[in-house]
């Protein structure tokens, strides 16, 4: 081996000059094909910038003259596991780990695959064998909880998440995953935003039909009533914002009212937006969470609209901030909910929420919005039975 071109490739390499370092480490293995390092090199360079196949192929033929390097098993097995290859990810871990028994990474990559695999008992073990040795392991406590989680043991599971966070704070995943083991259980203050992207992009091309012939849908009429009563009549063009405008039913509602002036749209799922977009009647459609959406800078509307977006969020004070910033001075906020009884508001078994005309009122005393009207109404049908709500009208 040439030492001096070996460690002209790792200063490369190092540097992050990927392609002249692949050239020499090319240029060695024309000599001998059968070096470790070259091979292993290239296939490290490859991992890094995201040549996933090209790399695992690189790093067996690495392991295959040097198979007594548990780090070279363990690279490949998280090759395999980003290719989705759970099983042959999880023989790689397991070689790594004859070679050295206490290794964590192995040992936490292990109990990944395992969990890919769907071995949750023997992924929670694993996982607890990486934090007896690294007990501030946050992505092994996040992974524990995403196995408990599957198994439905979801109070175990916020408490790993918890765990997770403790040792990590802006761990993401973990925060997320918290919240939808706290939405599983009843206990959040709305529904998840990756649950909401998930299920409405799987929506998105049924929704109409589904809504309008199957479950009567009619919270978008309902508004359009209501504003038909508590707008000005005499009133120069309107600037409008639909929130969680779906495939543009409210917008088709209200598009009259925004002619002359603008007709905008948010939406949380990307296949929404681009059902709505075929319609044609949005000046901007906004992809993202309307409370994220709603707390940035932006365009002030005179009407703000939410028909089938405020069933989806327990705690609003969130949104009703974001919508009295956005709305001008003397402008609407017409929404639909779920109708609550009781008091506040409260998780339904279809993980909707709904909300009492109390906390409805009280709410917009707090944020400086007038109840124009609160009118009991008929939302959709839902296993043939009427689903009861409110049709708000607010004012600023």
């Amino acid at each position: 081996m040439n030492e001096h071109l070996m460690q002209r490739a790792r200063d490369l390499h190092q540097a992050g000059r990927f392609t002249e370092a692949a050239q020499l480490y090319q240029q060695m293995l024309l000599t001998d094909p059968m070096q470790f390092e070259p091979v292993y090199s290239l296939g490290m360079i490859c991992a890094q910038t995201g040549q996933l196949e090209d790399a695992q192929k690189l790093l067996a033929n690495a392991m295959a003259i040097n198979p007594r390097f548990p780090e070279g098993w363990c690279t490949r097995g998280v090759m395999l596991l980003r290719l989705q290859r759970h099983g042959e990810a999880l023989s790689c871990f397991e070689r790594a780990l004859v070679l050295k028994p206490d290794f964590p990474e192995a040992l936490s990559n292990c109990a990944t695959a395992l969990l890919e695999l769907r071995r949750l008992p023997e992924a929670i073990e694993g996982f607890d064998r990486v934090l007896v040795l690294r007990p501030d392991h946050a992505i092994s406590w996040n992974n524990r909880g995403n196995a408990l989680a599957a198994l439905k043991r979801f109070e175990e599971a916020v408490q790993s998440y918890d765990k997770a966070l403790a040792a990590e704070p802006n761990l993401s995943q973990a925060e997320v995953n918290r919240q939808n083991a706290l939405f599983e259980l009843g206990r959040a203050t709305r529904c998840p935003p990756g649950y909401m992207r998930g299920l409405f992009d799987e929506f998105a091309t049924h929704y109409d039909q589904t809504m309008l012939e199957k479950l009567n849908y009619r919270a978008h009429l309902h508004l359009r009533s209501l504003a038909n009563r508590v707008l000005p009549q005499a009133h120069s063009p309107r600037r409008i914002l639909d929130l969680g405008c779906g495939t543009g039913l409210v917008g088709e509602a209200f598009k009259d009212l925004a002619a002359g002036g603008r007709l905008d749209g948010i939406d949380i799922a990307p296949r929404m937006i681009e059902a709505a977009r075929t319609r044609g009647i949005y000046d901007e459609l906004i992809l993202g969470d309307l409370e994220a959406v709603l707390a940035e800078p932006g365009g002030v509307y005179e009407l703000i609209l939410a028909a089938d977006t405020m069933i989806y969020i327990g705690d609003l004070s969130a949104c009703f901030a974001g919508v009295t910033k956005r709305l001008a001075p003397d402008g609407f906020y017409l929404f639909a909910v779920e109708s609550w009884s009781g008091e506040g508001w409260q998780q339904t078994p279809m993980n909707r929420f709904r909300h009492s005309a109390a906390y409805l009122r009280n709410l917009a005393t707090a944020w400086r919005m007038r109840v124009v009207e609160l009118m009991e109404c008929t939302l959709r049908r839902e296993n043939s039975e009427p689903v009861k709500g409110f049709a708000v009208a607010l004012q600023k």
